[in-house]
């Protein structure tokens, strides 16, 4: 997966030993790490301007790495991914490239430093201070998402990581340009909350639409991965990515801070999580096109076991449904209808029902 950072405001200790050839880049921070790469706050010093440093680890954890192997060939198409996506506000833009002549070596991507904190830290830290998001202000970061992804998908790009650590606010302070901010600032600091700018990251595990056959993508499950890529579909889309819009939007509609289908585990138990709430049955993604293409060990039953992955789930589900769980977890006064129309078509389980961005944006709800 890309990595997720915490951007809490940066953890001085520790700093890193980097190569020779990153000599032209100082570290100050590190702002938090995924599976494939870590992601620090550093000082161009031939350009004087703070940047985001993402370490690609040339050797994973066979070196004694904590994260996985990246060769050159995915850094490369993270590279493609992000030169794609150049020009689109939303999205956090790649400034530069170290990249080594050989395998074994670390690789890094130089991005612009788009902020002090990612939608994880902010939701938590609104939890903390016991400040809900109003349904104006979910309605307005959505869009703000909506809109930005829609863009990532205009270039023909599929995300495929969607989920709040990927996403980067910028609230324009001064922890963006200064090489010492005062201290407290990033740490201490309030968000201006009314000029947060929404910006994409993560684009670790993304490819092009058209990038000839598909392979599945998900490597390790998280509570925002589409059902038809826990499922190892072949048959996915961008629709994979509003999928993690939606969980995001329900993430910010409930107020804790917390993953609504997580913590992160199995595919299994993140999967039972996601149908209780949104296909009690596993009715819909049984009537999706794209089902009989699905891992053997969904549907079918495997050796020892009585019954498939689906099955076991759908069988979980005893009790007598009474209208829609997913209205029942936001009823009328937390969500109007409108607003419940865009968070209930971007968690369908079926992708052929699923709203892409654009759809979404059309909704009254954003209107």
């Amino acid at each position: 997966m890309a990595a997720s950072t915490s951007r809490s405001g940066g953890d001085h200790r520790n700093q890193p030993v980097w190569p020779k050839y990153m000599a032209r880049y100082e570290p100050l921070a590190r702002l938090g790490a995924g599976m494939n790469g870590e992601v620090f706050k550093a000082w161009d010093t031939k350009e004087n301007r703070i940047v985001a440093v993402k370490r690609l680890s040339g050797t994973g954890t066979t070196g004694g790495d904590d994260l996985i192997f990246s060769g050159l060939q995915e850094v490369w198409r993270e590279c493609r991914c992000l030169r794609t996506c150049d020009g689109i506000p939303s999205a956090v833009k790649l400034l530069d490239k170290v990249v080594p002549k050989v395998n074994s070596d670390d690789s890094f991507l130089i991005m612009e430093y788009a902020g002090r904190l990612n939608l994880r830290a902010y939701m938590q830290r609104r939890a903390h201070r016991r400040r809900r998001f109003s349904e104006a202000e979910v309605c307005r970061i959505m869009k703000a998402l909506l809109e930005g992804v829609s863009s990532v998908h205009g270039t023909g790009i599929m995300h495929l990581d969607i989920r709040p650590e990927n996403i980067i606010l910028d609230d324009g302070t001064e922890d963006r340009t200064e090489r010492r901010p005062k201290k407290g600032t990033i740490q201490d600091g309030e968000l201006k909350d009314n000029n947060i700018v929404y910006k994409i990251g993560g684009f670790g595990i993304s490819r092009r639409k058209d990038q000839g056959p598909k392979q599945p993508e998900v490597t390790i499950a998280t509570a925002y991965s589409a059902p038809e890529l826990l499922l190892h579909s072949c048959e996915y889309d961008e629709r994979a990515d509003t999928w993690g819009l939606g969980c995001i939007m329900a993430d910010l509609l409930s107020g804790t801070g917390m993953p609504t289908f997580g913590p992160d585990d199995s595919e299994e138990k993140i999967m039972s999580k996601v149908f209780r709430v949104v296909d009690p049955k596993c009715k819909k993604i049984k009537d999706w096109a794209g089902y009989s293409g699905i891992a053997a060990e969904w549907k079918s039953k495997m050796p020892g076991k009585n019954k498939s992955k689906l099955a076991r789930i759908a069988a979980g589900s005893k009790t007598k449904i009474l209208g829609d769980p997913l209205r029942r977890r936001f009823p009328f006064w937390r969500l109007s209808s409108a607003g419940f129309e865009v968070l209930s078509g971007l968690l369908e389980s079926n992708p052929a029902k699923r709203l892409t961005a654009a759809e979404a944006l059309d909704k009254p709800w954003f209107q």
